[in-house]
């Protein structure tokens, strides 16, 4: 996939992002979502693979814990501010749309970490993110052992 070069949008005065070769750096700014931001640059892009990297500061994050023996998420909402330590993420197609699976670390004003699946987060101050589109299609599929759904390479 060749993406076009050096390109900035800008969606409704806040997300910003910039093409640059085979990166695109992505900039969220207070009050942004960074999945929903982030989907809509997937699909601006017409990404169906990457990795998702990214910093910054949230507020309202929703994380949660798959519980193996039950086969199901346990989620807790989290309030207050906290550092993005770390996100890590990838993009593939599930169902025929785009779909992000990350996990992230996030650090709190006692410098205590939480981290686990996240499902999204509101950015508190400001999100430093970099996608690194795939050159293939990859989509999910629903492993009914495990009742969750993850790549099919074949």
């Amino acid at each position: 996939m060749k993406l076009k070069q050096i390109e900035i949008l800008i969606y409704g005065g806040k997300m910003k992002y910039r093409v640059d070769n085979d990166k695109i750096f992505v900039q969220l700014d207070r009050g942004d979502w960074i999945h929903k931001s982030i989907a809509e640059v997937i699909e601006k892009e017409s990404l169906s693979s990457g990795w998702i990297k990214g910093i910054g500061a949230v507020e309202g994050m929703e994380l949660g814990y798959f519980d193996y023996p039950t086969r199901t998420y346990k989620n807790k909402i989290f309030s207050g501010e906290y550092e993005l330590i770390n996100y890590d993420g990838n993009i593939t197609i599930s169902d025929g749309k785009p779909f992000i699976h990350a996990h992230a670390i996030f650090g709190d004003e006692n410098y205590q970490v939480v981290g686990g699946h996240l499902y999204d987060a509101q950015i508190s101050a400001v999100g430093e993110f970099v996608i690194l589109p795939g050159e293939i299609k990859i989509n999910r599929k629903l492993d009914n052992n495990l009742k969750l759904t993850k790549w099919e390479l074949s």
